[in-house]
């Protein structure tokens, strides 16, 4: 019976550290949406905001977004450059913002997130996997004036 129990813990333990590297790298995910969009000196703005879920820290991160029409065609690629978030609750989420014409972004239908860099800082780039996004459709209330005389 000892025998077992040893046997037991011992493949408990054993499970447990092979996991663990591939658990911390399994918590880290980004929700991200466009949140606005904005024309600026001959150019348009799209804005991003970027949240961990208050799991994992992200170092500075290239992600290159591909603006596609309706039938997929790629119109446009840029990339948005983020800062350092996510290494407490008061910094999980990070607004983040790129520039691209604003005939693409008009004709637009779709954002894709091509590729992710993540820069270390110990000197080294790392391309993280697009699957670590969430992406959120973010719809805001229709604003309207009321019609009643006060």
């Amino acid at each position: 019976m000892k025998r077992i129990a040893n046997i037991f813990w011992v493949i408990l333990l054993l499970g447990l550290g092979w996991s663990m590297p591939g658990k911390a790298d399994g918590n880290r995910y980004i929700s991200i949406r466009n949140t606005d969009s904005m024309w600026t000196q001959g150019v348009c703005s799209l804005m991003f905001r970027l949240d961990n879920g208050g799991e994992g820290e992200f170092s500075h991160l290239s992600i290159t977004l591909q603006l596609s029409d309706k039938e997929g065609h790629s119109l446009s690629e840029g990339v948005l450059t983020v800062p350092p978030f996510g290494d407490s609750d008061a910094s999980r989420s990070v607004d983040a913002a790129t520039e691209f014409s604003c005939d693409a972004v008009e004709k637009a239908s779709a954002i894709t997130i091509t590729q992710v860099i993540e820069s270390r800082d110990n000197n080294t780039s790392v391309r993280l996997p697009v699957s670590i996004f969430d992406p959120q459709i973010y719809q805001p209330l229709k604003m309207v004036i009321s019609h009643n005389p006060a």
